[in-house]
């Protein structure tokens, strides 16, 4: 019989940056994988704040085993949640880099075991034992810094779970892992489940695989709005309620049939000398061409050639041959680059998106001495951010404090005012909620009407079928 771990009424939390909750209820219960569906902005990220400290509670309780904690006018830190066994985890959550899984993971078993420090054998016999039960394809001596963002999570699990955790929240994880990452990240958890562990798992958009959870939370404007269990789940019904009227759109765009243009870039593969195979491609003009990478190997070698991050490399833009060794030839050339992998790179983060896009657009409006023309800096304030799909309240702000999908949208208008006439996008959807997700889907097929070439790179699939004219694949290896 599974018991409840904690139960939450009326939580209601100070305004800030963030979404605030307003009189915000659950019940979390031992054993269980517990969905939190919302927008961003919607409070799901608010309710991990709350057990991480980061937040002021105004009113309400927490119970926690049946005792209730009155909480007006607290911020409860994250030590004490965790004494009770509660842990959040959250994206930006890593290991330190330079100690190896092994090390990391005795970062939990001091703090909880001290006993074994007395015998290092011990300890290292139970480290052993630990992943090879719950993690067994990671080497205990792989250091930190060379795995990928899942694994750090996967161990971040293991360590809480160490620690004592009866309750573990993620909060904005699964949407930034592929498909594979995301199968190995919930057999984890549903080992962990099995042994009476409760899950609540924040996410924002409909997914076909939210059904394998044991309920899902939609969470709307600060308050719980519905409760689905698998019997009831449907992508409809999720998205109406997530929006509070009926969804109309689409999980993707079918894109229209029509003919390619001109050959737009060729770029041979740096290795081989050819266009026909490894990271070598031909995109035309008015093209979509997926790139399908699950291991995201391949592609990130050809982010970094066109990013001038790959040593100097020769490719030819409409026919003409353009060197690409810094950073700046690559806008120079005409390529607009959005990508997960240089994206601390495309903004000035404590200006405001206005001043951003102002910033983007002085290439092709500034007169002599750099300066803008004031019609120019209007309508870019004024007109051009109603373009972008940018909620008003956020276009004023600094760029940090952004959500990171709408940060996606804002770099390709950033890139399209810059003069770009060919873009490469990774993964520009897999953090979207579903209105940002078509918003940006429906911006690469208006620049593909206007004639301009798309390479888009994705770790799912089901986010380039149908949308794209050519869609290459790139195996576990490497190759093509």
């Amino acid at each position: 019989m599974m018991e409840e771990l904690v139960r939450i009424r009326n939580l209601t939390t100070v305004d800030s940056n963030r979404a605030a909750l307003h009189n915000f209820r659950l019940q979390v219960f031992s054993g269980e994988v517990l969905g939190l569906v919302g927008l961003n902005g919607s409070g799901k990220s608010t309710l991990a704040d709350v057990f991480t400290g980061d937040i002021e509670i105004k009113s309400g309780e927490i119970f926690l085993d049946g005792d209730c904690l009155q909480l007006e006018g607290q911020r409860v830190s994250r030590l004490f949640f965790e004494k009770q066994g509660i842990f959040t985890i959250k994206n930006e959550n890593r290991l330190i880099g330079n100690l190896n899984v092994s090390e990391n993971m005795s970062i939990s078993l001091k703090h909880r075991m001290s006993d074994l420090l007395e015998n290092p054998g011990r300890k290292g016999r139970l480290q052993k034992l630990t992943l090879k039960e719950f993690l067994p394809r990671i080497n205990p001596q792989s250091y930190a810094l060379d795995l990928p963002p899942v694994v750090h999570w996967e161990i971040g699990i293991l360590k809480a779970y160490i620690d004592g955790a009866r309750m573990i929240f993620l909060d904005r994880i699964v949407e930034f892992c592929s498909s594979n990452e995301r199968r190995e990240l919930f057999r984890l958890i549903e080992i962990l489940k099995r042994k009476g562990t409760g899950f609540v798992i924040s996410f924002n958009k409909t997914a076909s695989f939210l059904g394998d959870f044991d309920r899902i939370g939609i969470v709307r404007n600060g308050a719980l709005s519905g409760i689905l269990h698998p019997s009831d789940y449907d992508q409809n019904t999720v998205a109406n309620l997530m929006l509070g009227k009926e969804y109309t759109g689409g999980s993707s765009i079918k894109k229209e049939t029509t003919a390619v243009g001109s050959a737009l870039l060729e770029l041979q593969d740096p290795l081989t000398r050819s266009s026909a195979g490894g990271t070598g491609l031909n995109l035309h003009s008015a093209e979509i061409l997926g790139i399908y990478d699950p291991v995201q190997d391949r592609s990130g070698d050809l982010i970094n050639t066109l990013s001038g991050n790959g040593g100097s490399q020769r490719i030819v833009v409409e026919g003409r041959t353009v060197v690409i060794s810094e950073e700046h030839h690559v806008l120079q050339a005409g390529i607009g680059i959005v990508s997960e992998k240089i994206f601390d790179k495309l903004f000035f983060r404590d200006l405001t998106a206005g001043q951003n896009l102002a910033i983007s657009a002085a290439k092709r409006s500034a007169l002599p001495g750099g300066y803008i023309p004031s019609s120019a800096d209007r309508y870019i304030r004024n007109s051009y951010l109603d373009q972008t799909g940018l909620p008003a309240d956020m276009s004023s702000l600094p760029v940090k404090l952004i959500e990171k999908d709408y940060q996606f949208l804002l770099a390709i208008h950033m890139r399209i005012l810059s003069g770009a006439k060919i873009f490469i996008f990774e993964n520009p959807v897999r953090r979207a909620d579903l209105l940002t997700h078509n918003l940006i889907y429906q911006r690469i097929e208006s620049l593909r009407k206007e004639g301009t070439g798309v390479i888009f790179i994705s770790t799912d699939f089901s986010e380039l079928d149908g949308f794209c004219d050519r869609i290459v694949q790139y195996d576990q290896i490497g190759s093509r």
